[in-house]
């Protein structure tokens, strides 16, 4: 693997191959709580407007007196001044230095030094993006006007039958996306080597390689229409003679969608070519109409949140260095996945190199086989946006004609079943399993989540 094609490939910023790929999709830019203003009122803490960091622009996000969010440069179109001091004005925003005064959609309305009869603000314009604000979250797309898509609509987005909970997006990782997403989600043996046999106490046997008898753990990795995903039959430590089904998925173009009934989503957004902030959500189904205790459990950490992927607080960028090695079990910092996936993926390569592998030094083996998969259709979608297609998972139009069709990811943990019975969610493809799930939406064996549903 040569480093320049590598480093070319992992590149977010504007003009990129891999960040042109990013802006044809809507992302998320911000947790709606941390932006105050609106008729809504204002947040503790939050503010109007906030500085945002994506695919390596660096904006600003506003809430005007209607509390619809907009998403501008950062730096003012007169002198370059940034509009994080600038002041809020009804539907506008005005800067500090000359008080040119900038619309939602970037058009300015006013120049206070150019005299009235002066039309030059009307050839100027505010770089700006179209936002849209749903399930405690704030989306943006950053490509081309003429190609905007439709927003996906993921039913942990819009399904009316749970509760969803926001993370606060206050967890930035110290690499690049691919190293914190791509190459990390398609990968079973690193959770159970590095989430689990580095664990007091480990937890070692939910995979194995053949050998005494016992036929290897059953792996495959397989495209989607969304994506990749990633299908594991695994021993199921707590009921031993159990077995569970693993899936989980990439969708295009950043995020680990996985649990229980697809029920979070992880957005890996890219804030420039050396760090990633994850923005999440997670949808909990109603139990005979009521909230699970596994909700209320999710709202209380919410509101008392302790390190990990969707919550984080004022979290330094060594955090992981001062936890220290892996036996230091009491430090407060040291929570399970989210340091032992910052160690993994941030300790690829020196600090000179902001922690970029030499990807020439890589022996990638069988192993290896979902990261593979994973970067052949990385490169292909690069292709197809080059040549001017929609990349993978790009939604123009619902397949039954109505733009109210939610989308469902079959990602899930099956547990407690013989291996008959994961046998046949393993060798189910995409679309049995799709219809499967459109059948039982919120199947769940042996997790207690919303009951089992029965066999197909």
């Amino acid at each position: 693997m040569r480093n320049d094609e590598e480093l070319a490939m992992i590149q977010v910023g504007p003009g990129t191959p891999s960040g042109e790929v990013f802006r044809r999709y809507w992302l998320p830019v911000e947790v709606s709580a941390n932006l105050g203003g609106g008729s809504g009122g204002r947040h503790v803490g939050a503010l109007n407007p906030i500085r945002v960091h994506v695919l390596g622009e660096h904006l600003i996000l506003f809430r005007d007196s209607k509390g619809a969010p907009h998403l501008l440069a950062e730096h003012c179109a007169h002198r370059g001044t940034s509009l994080f001091y600038g002041r809020v004005e009804g539907d506008t925003i005005r800067c500090l230095y000359h008080g040119w005064l900038y619309a939602g959609d970037g058009s300015v309305v006013e120049q206070p030094g150019e005299p009235e009869e002066n039309r030059f603000k009307e050839r100027v314009t505010q770089p700006s993006y179209p936002t849209v604000e749903v399930a405690g979250l704030i989306f943006a797309y950053m490509g081309p006007a003429e190609l905007e898509p439709l927003f996906p609509r993921y039913h942990q987005l819009f399904s009316e039958d749970g509760i969803r909970v926001p993370g606060n997006g206050g967890y930035t990782e110290q690499c690049n996306v691919f190293q914190a997403l791509h190459d990390n989600n398609m990968d079973p043996w690193h959770g159970e080597i590095a989430h689990g046999w580095f664990r007091d106490p480990p937890q070692v046997g939910t995979m194995r390689q053949a050998g005494n008898g016992r036929p290897a753990t059953p792996v495959t990795f397989e495209r989607t229409p969304w994506g990749t995903r990633m299908k594991v039959i695994k021993d199921q430590l707590s009921k031993p003679g159990s077995y569970q089904y693993h899936e989980t998925h990439t969708v295009w173009p950043t995020q680990r969608v996985n649990q229980d009934n697809a029920g979070s989503i992880k957005w890996a957004v890219p804030v420039d070519d050396y760090s990633t902030r994850w923005i999440t959500l997670d949808f909990y189904p109603f139990v005979d109409g009521k909230i699970t205790e596994e909700a209320q459990r999710a709202i209380y950490e919410q509101n008392n949140p302790m390190p990990s992927i969707g919550l984080a607080h004022d979290l330094p960028k060594d955090w992981a260095q001062q936890v220290g090695s892996y036996w230091n079990y009491g430090h407060p910092w040291r929570q399970g996945n989210i340091w032992e996936d910052e160690v993994a993926q941030q300790t690829q390569g020196p600090e000179e190199r902001h922690y970029l592998p030499d990807w020439e030094k890589w022996h990638l083996g069988k192993s290896d086989e979902g990261l593979i998969m994973n970067r052949k259709v990385w490169a292909e979608q690069v292709i197809r946006v080059r040549e001017g297609q929609d990349p993978i998972g790009i939604v123009r139009a619902s397949k039954n004609g109505s733009d109210d069709a939610l989308i469902r990811i079959t990602s899930d943990n099956i547990g407690g079943l013989s291996l008959e019975e994961a046998t046949h969610f393993f060798e189910m493809t995409q679309e049995e399993r799709s219809a499967y799930v459109a059948e039982h939406p919120y199947h769940t064996r042996g997790r207690g989540r919303a009951g089992a549903a029965p066999m197909t």
